[in-house]
């Protein structure tokens, strides 16, 4: 039986599932695979709060990732897997972190993370796969695998494809979120 997006993933200008490509404006019919990802930041003695939130239809998504560089893909994907494989052989079910509040490849608790970001894969109103949910620590590492051309060019994506306020544009130039 298919899983439902859960709401916690919905788009929040809307409250209901993401319906269209932030960048293409293509509409998500039931077929449609798409990726959302969230970012969100914990405050003191508050719940977190999602700082931005979007969804990329398939074919934006695959031109983002080819913005950056052979090398950093490659790393990122390396790293990614390695730390998936040594949960794994922990005996960590991943597919348990999004639910459980702590990060997919670390397995720290979200309330510990100064931000963190939630990726997901969606066709329709379905969720394909378990979120990877990355704390702050994951996402600091991750930007350090990131070569200075691949750095460039997601900031050219950034100003090219997204109207965000300075304040959005700086914690994405500072390396606090990575487009995966």
């Amino acid at each position: 039986m298919p899983k439902l997006i859960p709401s916690k993933l919905y788009s929040e200008d809307t409250g209901m599932a993401h319906a269209q490509c932030k960048i293409c404006q293509k509409d998500f019919g039931e077929h449609e695979i798409y990726g959302v990802q969230k970012v969100y930041k914990n405050y003191p003695n508050q719940e977190a709060q999602v700082l931005f939130d979007f969804a990329l239809c398939q074919t934006c998504m695959e031109e983002a990732r080819a913005e950056l560089s052979v090398e950093s893909r490659l790393r990122i994907d390396q790293f990614i897997m390695g730390k998936l494989q040594v949960l794994e052989a922990k005996g960590v079910d991943i597919s348990e972190s999004f639910q459980e509040e702590t990060c997919s490849l670390s397995g720290k608790l979200l309330s510990e993370s100064k931000e963190y970001q939630v990726v997901a894969v969606c066709r329709g109103d379905e969720l394909l796969d378990s979120p990877m949910v990355m704390s702050d620590d994951i996402l600091e590492q991750i930007q350090e695998l990131l070569s200075e051309e691949s750095k460039d060019e997601l900031n050219r994506f950034n100003e090219n494809n997204f109207g965000w306020p300075p304040e959005l544009k700086k914690i994405w130039q500072d390396g606090d979120y990575v487009l995966l």
